[in-house]
């Protein structure tokens, strides 16, 4: 089997946007929401949950991310 794993290097080609829960900024699964979305977008959208006090992994967490 081939695995590919999406980072901010490597990129992506087809994605418009991504449904995705929040994450700890330490969680690798960041890489995979800043190839999407890119680095300004991702922290703009941090720094909303942060100041909203938004909860990681709460039922219901959700973020859209589009370019």
């Amino acid at each position: 089997m081939r695995r590919f794993v999406v980072t901010p290097e490597r990129g992506v080609r087809v994605v418009d946007g991504l449904l995705t829960g929040l994450h700890e900024p330490e969680a690798s699964h960041l890489l995979m929401l800043e190839a999407v979305a890119g680095p300004a977008l991702l922290n703009r959208v941090y720094a909303e949950a942060v100041r909203r006090r938004y909860r990681w992994h709460e039922f219901g967490d959700a973020n859209l991310l589009l370019p």
